[in-house]
C-alpha cells in the first residue's frame, strides 16, 4: 500500500555529509562470496531464550526491542505480538476498515512513557494501550509515513511530508518530494519542528530499495542509505556519520543520474530518460535491493542485503560481515546440526535475532551436532504447543 516512488540516491543535507567524508566504496562481487558460514565460528555471545505462552503463537514475521519489552508482527502482518521477558503478554487484534481499527500493518512502535503501542497507517498513528491493548485514537501527524521508532524522549520518523507529498503534477512537471528521516520530540506531532537527518530524491524507490529503520533500537542507532551505492551509517541527535560503502557488481553508476536526484520537479522526458539510465544500468550489474538487520557494533559492520542480478547460484540474502580488517560475504548462515538457514529478524540492542521452530524439521542428519545446535534442540522439545526459540547472537 506503499507509499509514492523510489530511492536512487541519498543525500545527506546537515554537518557531517557523507560526501564529504571520502569512505571508500567497496565493490563486491561474486569471487568474494562465500556459500556457507558457520555461525558458531563467526559469531559469539550466543543466547537462547524459549518464548512462552498460554497457548500457540502466532507465526513471528518481525521484531523490535525495547530492553525487556519486544513487540513483533505476526507472519500475516494482521497483529502485534508484546512479549515482556520473552513471555507473549498480549496481542493486538484490531485489523479492519472501522474507526478503532489499523488497515494494514507496516511499521509500529512502542512508547514506555506514554503506555502506546503505535501502528502507522499513512499519516496516522493508530494507538493502543501497551497492557490493556485496547484502542486509544488515531493521532494524524504532517507525514505521510514510512517507518516510525520511539528512541526513548525522541520519535524518529521517515516519510514525505504530507503537504509536499499531495503535491499534484501538472502536464508540464513531475514533482518529486523529498522523503526524510526526522528526529523529534517524542510527543511532537508537527514533525517540521524535527531535525531533518537526511533527505533523499523519491524517484524510483520501488526499484532500488529504502533506507531500512525496522530494527533499530536505542542502542543500534544505524541504517542504511540505498543506492546503486549503499551506505551504512549511524545517527545521534543531529547528525548522520557515515561508516561503510559498498556495491554489488564492479560497474560505476552513471554521473549524470545525480543531477536528476537533486531535482524536485522534472518534465516528462526527464522522467523517462531517468528510468531508461536505471534500467540499463540494473541490466548490466547486481543491485542491492533492501538491507535489513544494520548492527555498528563496535568495529563490527554487520547486515543482510536483498538483491537482484546474478551472483552465481542463488540465494536469498548477503550477509556481510565488515571490520577494520576487512568484509566477508555470505550466502547461507547455519549452525551445524540445524536443517534451516538462520535468518535474523530483529535485534535487541547489539544482538542479532533470529527464530526456530519445529524441532520435527529442524535436526540436520547429515552433520556433526554442535553444542550449540544441541541447545537449542533441546529447548524446543521442552516447548509446549511448538512454540518458537529465539537466539541472539553478536557477530565477531
Amino acid at each position: 500500500m506503499k507509499k509514492f516512488m523510489s530511492v536512487l540516491s541519498v543525500m545527506a543535507v546537515m554537518a557531517g555529509s557523507l560526501s564529504a567524508q571520502n569512505v571508500e566504496v567497496e565493490s563486491i562481487t561474486e569471487d568474494k562470496i562465500t556459500e556457507e558460514a558457520d555461525l558458531t565460528q563467526i559469531a559469539y555471545d550466543f543466547k537462547i531464550h524459549p518464548l512462552k505462552a498460554n497457548g500457540k503463537i502466532d507465526g513471528i514475521g518481525g521484531i523490535k526491542s525495547w530492553g525487556d519489552v519486544m513487540l513483533a508482527r505476526n507472519s500475516n502482518s494482521s497483529k502485534i505480538l508484546r512479549f515482556d521477558n520473552y513471555r507473549l503478554t498480549g496481542v493486538v487484534d484490531k485489523l479492519g476498515i472501522g474507526d478503532n481499527d489499523y488497515y494494514f500493518i507496516e511499521d509500529f512502535s512502542y512508547d514506555a512513557v506514554n503506555n502506546a503501542i503505535y501502528i502507522e497507517n499513512d499519516s496516522n498513528l493508530v494507538t493502543f494501550d501497551a497492557k490493556t491493548f485496547e484502542f486509544r485514537c488515531k493521532q494524524p501527524v504532517n507525514l505521510m509515513i514510512q517507518n516510525i521508532l520511539n528512541l526513548g524522549d525522541k520519535m524518529l520518523y521517515f516519510g514525505y511530508y504530507k503537504d509536499e507529498y499531495e503535491r499534484r503534477r501538472t502536464e508540464e512537471k513531475v514533482y518529486l518530494p523529498k522523503e526524510k528521516m526526522i528526529l523529534v520530540d517524542r510527543d511532537e506531532r508537527d514533525l517540521k519542528k524535527g531535525t531533518v537527518l537526511y533527505m533523499e530524491s523519491g524517484l524510483q524507490r520501488s526499484l532500488l530499495g529504502y533506507p531500512e529503520l525496522f530494527f533499530v533500537n536505542p542502542k543500534n542507532r544505524s541504517t542504511c542509505l540505498t543506492g546503486f551505492v549503499n551506505t551504512i551509517v549511524t545517527f545521534d541527535d543531529e547528525k548522520v556519520t557515515d561508516v561503510y560503502r559498498f556495491k554489488l557488481g564492479d560497474s560505476e553508476a552513471p554521473a549524470s543520474i545525480d543531477k536528476i536526484f537533486e531535482k524536485e520537479e522534472l518534465t516528462p522526458n526527464e522522467v523517462s530518460r531517468a528510468l531508461s539510465i536505471i534500467s540499463n544500468q540494473m541490466s548490466s550489474t547486481p543491485t542491492a535491493t533492501n538491507t535489513y538487520n544494520i548492527m555498528v557494533d563496535g568495529k563490527t559492520v554487520s547486515f543482510r542485503v536483498t538483491y537482484n542480478g546474478n551472483l552465481g547460484t542463488p540465494s536469498r540474502y548477503l550477509y556481510f560481515v565488515h571490520d577494520d580488517k576487512g568484509t566477508k560475504v555470505y550466502k547461507h548462515l547455519r549452525i551445524p546440526g540445524i536443517m534451516q538457514d538462520i535468518d535474523p529478524t530483529g535485534c535487541n540492542g547489539n544482538h542479532q535475532i533470529a527464530i526456530i521452530e519445529n524441532v520435527k524439521n529442524v535436526i540436520d542428519e547429515d552433520t556433526d551436532m554442535s553444542p550449540l545446535a544441541k541447545q537449542i534442540i533441546d529447548e524446543l522439545k521442552k516447548q509446549d504447543n511448538g512454540n518458537p526459540v529465539l537466539i541472539e547472537f553478536r557477530f565477531k
